[in-house]
């Protein structure tokens, strides 16, 4: 499970002919010009944002930028690109902005922020001011609780920013260290769960539903799998059927994950596909706990609208591997 991770660096180039540096890094780093919304969306942490701005400034500011250049390279190759390629008299000057770090969080959000702004001496910001206030030896870190293994979307992002004045090497070791108790300590209870998620499927197909089970839990990035085992369920009273159990070590609740597994259990048009059950403390989360809502929805119901916020939390080329992955069980 990823918990931090870098984000974009950021690239200020002053320069009198805005045309020539944003075509040269379109052709040569397969550079794409865009607005900067769509920049941070499609930003990974590979990434590197180029803000083309004109000369008269004493220092660049985001809001300066002519043009915005998303390139999938650091910005150590972008400027060695340009020394070598003898563009230097094109740039005027060259400004690194702060680096940045993206944070997954979960629990209570504020407590997790006024921690690190306590251990790294942060202040809060917005995205913008922080990339103008920052300088190259300061770090940046953005917050979600979505997946961070791809880019995140700017919606997703949390609104508060941290400016550190740290450099990215020691902010990264101290997230390292630090980012798992933080999270921990800000959950209900101080605790993670372990709990075990039952497949039973009475046409054996249980290594195409265990398939999609690991597919979404790996794209939501939902926990640590601590083992797996063939074992007894017992369905009706005496009556017992085989079952693979999996053991997952999570900060989701219970009934986040069941409505996850509920989702999985039924296509959109109500073709039911397997059973997941899931055991908690030695107890079973049955499918109507986590609904908060006071329509009599039956099960299938229900597991129609989970697999709808299921869909808004994946890429449509996940979605398409999912489907894909049903269409023999259907």
């Amino acid at each position: 499970m990823l918990l931090a991770r870098m984000g974009p660096r950021y690239l200020f180039i002053r320069t009198e002919y805005i045309d020539e540096v944003t075509k040269y890094l379109e052709e040569y780093l397969n550079g794409e010009t865009t607005d900067l919304w769509k920049a941070f969306e499609k930003a990974s942490d590979n990434s590197t944002l180029c803000f083309i701005t004109g000369i008269n400034h004493k220092k660049t500011r985001v809001e300066d930028a002519k043009r915005v250049v998303l390139v999938n390279e650091a910005s150590t190759i972008i400027l060695g690109s340009m020394i070598n390629s003898h563009k230097c008299h094109l740039m005027d000057r060259v400004d690194l902005g702060p680096a940045s770090v993206v944070m997954r969080i979960a629990g209570n959000e504020n407590k997790i922020i006024e921690k690190l702004m306590e251990m790294l001496s942060g202040k809060k910001v917005e995205l913008i001011n922080g990339i103008g206030l920052g300088e190259r030896e300061d770090t940046i870190i953005a917050f979600t609780k979505k997946a961070i293994n791809g880019p995140v979307a700017p919606d997703d992002f949390l609104e508060t920013k941290l400016l550190i004045p740290k450099p990215i090497r020691e902010v990264q070791q101290i997230l390292r260290l630090e980012a798992l108790r933080l999270i921990t300590q800000s959950l209900d209870d101080s605790q993670w769960y372990e709990l075990r998620i039952n497949i039973y499927d009475s046409y054996g197909r249980y290594e195409e539903n265990y398939k999609r089970l690991m597919f979404i839990l790996s794209k939501l990035e939902v926990g640590i799998i601590l083992g797996e085992s063939w074992t007894k369920d017992y369905a009706v009273m005496l009556f017992s059927v085989l079952t693979y159990q999996v053991r997952l070590f999570t900060f989701y609740t219970p009934n986040e994950v069941k409505k996850i597994l509920m989702a999985l259990e039924y296509t959109l048009d109500g073709k039911r596909l397997v059973d997941y059950d899931l055991y908690y403390k030695n107890k079973k989360v049955h499918w109507h706990e986590p609904s908060k809502s006071r329509d009599r929805k039956d099960k299938m119901e229900l597991s129609i609208s989970y697999r709808k916020s299921l869909y808004e939390k994946l890429k449509p080329e996940d979605i398409e591997i999912l489907e894909k992955m049903e269409k023999n069980l259907i």
